[in-house]
């Protein structure tokens, strides 16, 4: 995978590009065939909602969500993003609960592991973090991921802890995936489609405003002027095959701002390549100086463009600005 960023000059400059895997992506590393926990897959319940509840259960305790997007695994997400403190993401297939995540801090595993825990204490409680998952006849092998997130097998359901490297190695949030879900899914990106790229869309949004709210920031509004802009850099870092904030013709994040007609008094750019979920790349971002600040800083408007394609597969981009007065 691979992350950048850029902020207007009265900012100061920071990049940071990453060795991206042989294949060009951060992935979702699963669990290695029979190396499992004897914790219950009950271990974690996110506002009352675990793997396996039924939909009637879910709508039930949480209420309608805002939205329901399209997964990479190509189950749906349903939303609940009303309460940013609250906020959750929960997968749904066939009328269960098969997806979990949040960044919010409400919640602990029945072990005791929650959002502020450490890493050892979470290696304490389900072993070493595993590296490899079995589909079929095919061994996957993940690289080290500079320890922003371990994966472990808790009864039948892949638990992922993202660490906030920034505080300690502390748990930032979670991500849970059915175990049957998760080897049923031959390859590590969603299919190609409109609804899938809304999807992510919104989420980095939504993803960005949970964690500013986290941080007692306000939340940002999404700008569909400024999306156009992010869109379209993301399909030309696509097309022609490169990765930085200025393009082959030498625009700048500003310059094409600019030639949008975008009037701004501050504004910022994050990019990303290679995570297979929205979710992946925020937590990438938010591991990184810079593109953390760009997330938490004092901005109004956001706007975000993925393509799809290209060596990494997926592409995205986030423009912030607060517009001139």
């Amino acid at each position: 995978m691979a992350i950048g960023l850029f902020l207007t000059p009265a900012f100061t400059y920071a990049a940071a590009d990453s060795i991206p895997a042989a294949d060009g992506a951060l992935r979702t590393p699963p669990v290695a065939a029979g190396a499992s926990s004897t914790i219950s897959g009950t271990e974690f319940k996110l506002q009352g909602i675990s793997i396996g509840m039924s939909e009637s259960e879910l709508i039930g305790i949480l209420g309608e969500p805002a939205r329901k997007d399209l997964s990479e695994y190509n189950f749906e997400w349903y939303i609940y993003n009303q309460n940013y403190e609250r906020y959750i993401q929960v997968g749904v297939q066939h009328g269960k609960v098969v997806a979990l995540y949040t960044n919010a801090q409400d919640w602990t595993g029945a072990g005791g592991i929650g959002f502020g825990s450490a890493r050892q204490e979470v290696e304490a409680a389900y072993g070493s973090p595993l590296a490899s998952l079995k589909k079929g006849n095919t061994i996957y092998k993940f690289k080290d991921n500079g320890g922003e997130y371990s994966l472990h097998q808790v009864g039948g359901v892949y638990a992922t802890l993202f660490y906030d490297l920034s505080r300690k190695n502390t748990v930032t949030s979670i991500q849970l995936v059915d175990q049957k879900i998760e080897l049923s899914f031959k390859g590590f990106y969603g299919k190609p489609s409109e609804r899938l790229r809304e999807s992510l869309e919104r989420e980095v949004l939504d993803l960005t405003n949970a964690v500013r709210v986290r941080e007692g920031k306000k939340p940002l509004e999404w700008n569909d002027e400024i999306a156009v802009t992010a869109r379209k850099h993301s399909a030309d870092m696509m097309k022609r095959t490169f990765f930085s904030h200025d393009n082959p013709d030498g625009q700048s994040p500003f310059d094409r701002m600019k030639q949008d007609g975008i009037a701004y008094r501050m504004a910022g750019e994050n990019i990303a390549a290679g995570q297979t979920s929205a979710i992946f790349a925020h937590e990438n971002w938010m591991n990184s100086s810079g593109h953390r600040n760009n997330i938490l800083s004092d901005f109004e408007r956001l706007g975000v463009g993925i393509s799809f394609g290209g060596p990494y597969q997926v592409y995205y981009t986030q423009n912030f600005f607060t517009p001139s007065r």
